[in-house]
């Protein structure tokens, strides 16, 4: 009896797991019926409902299989989903013309989120790529027991969704599925970073900026997932637990579902530098890492990329954002790591040190194929601070990052003050599409630095700006976005101050984002084959130019270049273009058929334009300021100047259009302040000589103020056919002989009409002679 009922004991604890794990309910969750690219989400509630670590799918994974009309199968990664109640007690704005938003109780209340209860805690989201009906099955899977529902149908409805992003065919180029070319217009929004107790403030920022982004036509922005800001794992818990962050995970989630209803595209950044920061002048971020809780105490932070402990850690976090986000095709991209090769910034383990650079790439290889299994619909890449170290070091493909074939594009940063700047920017993305010429290219951050100092420029146009509207510098931003748009980049540069753009109490240069849109708008340059062209770098430095040691004449081309291959190769530099003064620039893209781009007074730069610079205290700061106030004097008119475009430019006629860049100017002098649009006054024809050159003279450039001139203008120059030429007269023909028998014959029948007092002769037969 006794041996028996020890079997049965065993047996019963051997099935006690299965016994004890089921599938309570799944359902659709969502009013609206599922549809082609967009969340179609289930709900599942498990016996029992806790367990230890949900997010550890050591313990627990719950995915789900969906099978498609045509039988292809996609599996799909469940996560822990918390519900939370949102607070709705924040004071309105004081006003309509107040473009501060006035909120200062709510941000700091703990009860912004509260959690409510979750029914069904378990998600799984995907969104189907065709239309039809669909089957899907969970799976559940909890040591070693696997269970799962029998096959369920829904019904999927076509949309106009386009889908993901991915490469264009041309490599240099994003695009959507049908290849309609997809070029990123838009900004960074980053403003506030909250390090403590989690608040309303980057909900609302992003929130912001992405429907001003989209307002002005943008469709791209760049988030960041980090301790700071969305982040699910911070220095306020546990390493591989995302209990204390289930509000900052719940607010991204309507920042994306936002973000895909307006066509803005996010680029998610996973990990920043700053969070392995560990020196007197940068900050000691860690030593609060809660992966090194983990580790022996006084471990370098090069253990972040090299122990097996870290990696497991962050491959289950980026399983988790994955499984949560990555079903959207409003993710662009999912940046692996910011300014990666600056983690070791003021210590003596620095990127570049000893075999780091190899170990980085090792790391960033794995994590971005983990990522990619999960998701390999998106975009992936790594980002570095100093564009050099991309492809550092020179003699080793295999170890330098952007080189890695998990990198599908590749962003640098660029930060400058230099009065020749754009032609800079516009070097690094020919020496992008030279050293990596299957990835796409452009520029994720840029702002104007110096040493510390940070500053922004004005354009003399304040009384041309809405009430309300409390800032509108940034020149530099507008002309960046601009010459970055015809430099050969596959977007536009992105700017990086969010505070000075989106923030609380000021900002507006949003609006530059507009008039370049409805100028690319329709534009088909980049569904042909074209080039990037440019006028030539003059050599002459800025007054306020960065010091530059080694230099190269004029700072043409950055500072980290000189004496490298890089610098030295010919094939980086623009060309392509001439100006009838050094003082005119042009970028442009070129194709047989058409030309398109931004001419630029150079004189129209941030040290000639009303500028702050700061910090105050800082004397180095203050000696940027030693020309202010300035005025529309300072900026030197270029009258009567031309733009050559060398070389393989269809001979004939063109049409040339020339567009305002700025916001709130009247360039059809209707009183009505427009946003950008073609300048009606400037259309003229030109030809294009048999040499293949097009030369066009270009309207006056002035500072701004007096519409519809200004500083700068977008150019267009389309191709047109030949008039057909007018038809020649008809000789005279000979009439046949039937015909003149007929006109004897008609003479001969009516000689009593000629007689009745006609006073005009008969008219003879066409082509009779007398």
């Amino acid at each position: 009896m006794r041996p028996i009922f020890l079997l049965l004991l065993l047996s019963w604890l051997s099935a006690g797991s299965a016994w004890a794990l089921r599938i309570r309910e799944v359902r659709v969750l969502g009013a609206a019926p599922p549809a082609r690219y967009q969340k179609l989400e289930l709900g599942v509630a498990l016996n029992p409902a806790r367990f230890n670590n949900p997010y550890d799918p050591a313990e627990i994974r719950v995915t789900a299989e969906f099978i498609s009309p045509e039988g292809k199968g996609y599996w799909v990664q469940g996560f822990w989903y918390q519900d939370f109640k949102r607070c709705q007690n924040c004071p309105a704005q004081r006003s309509p013309q107040d473009t501060c938003y006035y909120c200062n109780d709510c941000p700091e209340n703990p009860k912004y989120l509260q959690p409510v209860a979750t029914p069904l805690p378990w998600r799984l989201r995907f969104a189907p790529p065709t239309a039809g009906k669909w089957r899907y099955r969970v799976v559940v899977m909890h040591g070693d027991t696997t269970i799962s529902t029998e096959p369920v149908t829904v019904t999927v409805a076509a949309s106009a969704n386009p889908g993901f992003v991915g490469k264009h065919p041309n490599n240099r180029n994003f695009a959507f599925a049908d290849g309609k070319v997809f070029f990123p217009l838009g900004l960074n929004v980053t403003n506030t970073w909250n390090n403590g107790p989690y608040n309303r403030l980057p909900y609302r920022d992003a929130r912001v900026g992405i429907q001003r982004i989209a307002e002005q036509g943008g469709n791209y922005a760049r988030v960041l997932l980090i301790p700071a800001q969305f982040g699910i794992e911070g220095p306020d818990g546990p390493a591989g637990s995302y209990d204390l962050r289930q509000n900052r995970a719940y607010d991204f989630d309507e920042v994306l579902e936002l973000a895909a209803r307006r066509g803005v595209y996010l680029q998610t950044v996973l990990v920043t530098q700053d969070e392995l920061f560990d020196s007197e002048s940068f900050g000691r971020a860690w030593p609060k890492h809660p992966y090194y809780q983990r580790l022996p105490p006084g471990s370098p932070n090069t253990r972040f990329f090299a122990d097996s402990v870290c990696r497991q850690l962050l491959r289950q976090r980026i399983r988790y954002i994955m499984a949560r986000w990555g079903y959207s095709p409003a993710l662009f991209g999912v940046e692996l790591m910011g300014e990666a090769d600056c983690f070791g910034a003021g210590t003596n383990d620095q990127f570049w040190d000893r075999d780091n650079p190899r170990l980085l790439r090792r790391w960033a290889d794995e994590m971005l194929a983990y990522a990619r299994s999960l998701a390999p619909q998106h975009l992936y890449t790594i980002n570095v601070g100093y564009a050099f170290s991309g492809n550092y070091p020179l003699s080793d493909t295999s170890a330098a990052p952007y080189y890695s074939p998990q990198v599908d594009f590749v962003q640098d940063h660029y930060y400058s003050s230099d009065k020749n700047v754009e032609y800079q920017r516009a070097f690094m993305a020919r020496r992008a599409a030279g050293l990596y010429p299957s990835k796409p290219y452009f520029v994720g951050e840029f702002g104007l630095e110096q040493n510390g100092c940070w500053y922004g420029s004005s354009n003399f146009t304040r009384k041309l700006y809405p009430p309300g509207l409390l800032y509108h510098d940034l020149n530099e931003l507008h002309n960046t976005l601009w010459s970055s748009a015809f430099n050969g980049s596959g977007g536009t540069a992105m700017y990086w101050w969010a505070n000075q753009v989106f923030g609380l109490c000021f900002g507006g240069q949003y609006h530059y984002l507009k008039p370049l849109q409805q100028f690319l708008n329709a534009c088909p340059i980049f569904e042909e084959r074209y080039e990037a062209v440019a006028s030539p770098c003059p050599g002459d430095a800025g007054p306020k130019d960065a010091k530059h040691e080694p230099t190269s004449p004029g700072n043409c081309i950055p500072i980290w270049t000189v004496g490298r291959e890089d610098g030295a190769n010919p094939a980086f530099l623009p060309t392509g273009a001439r100006t009838s003064t050094p003082m005119l620039e042009v970028y442009a893209l070129r194709s047989p058929a058409r030309v398109v781009g931004w001419v630029h007074n150079r004189h129209n730069y941030w040290y000639k334009l009303p500028h702050s610079a700061g910090p105050k205290e800082n004397a180095a700061c203050n000696a940027l300021n030693d020309n202010q106030p300035s005025t529309p004097d300072s900026i030197p008119a270029l009258v009567g100047q031309q733009v050559t475009i060398e070389r393989r430019v269809r001979p004939g006629r063109y049409r040339l259009e020339f567009f305002s860049t700025y916001p709130f100017y009247d360039v059809n002098r209707d009183g009505k302040k427009d946003q950008g649009g073609v300048i009606p006054q400037f259309t003229t024809e030109v030809r294009a000589s048999a040499d293949s050159a097009l030369t066009f003279t270009v309207p006056p450039l002035r500072p701004l103020g007096t519409a519809p001139y200004a500083p700068d203008y977008g150019f267009k120059a389309t191709w047109l056919p030949e008039a057909a030429p007018k038809p020649a007269s008809a000789a005279p023909r000979k009439p046949s002989t039937a015909t003149r028998r007929a006109a004897t014959a008609s003479r001969k029948a009516t000689p009593a009409a000629q007689k009745k007092g006609s006073s005009s002769p008969p008219k003879r037969p066409a082509g009779r002679k007398k």
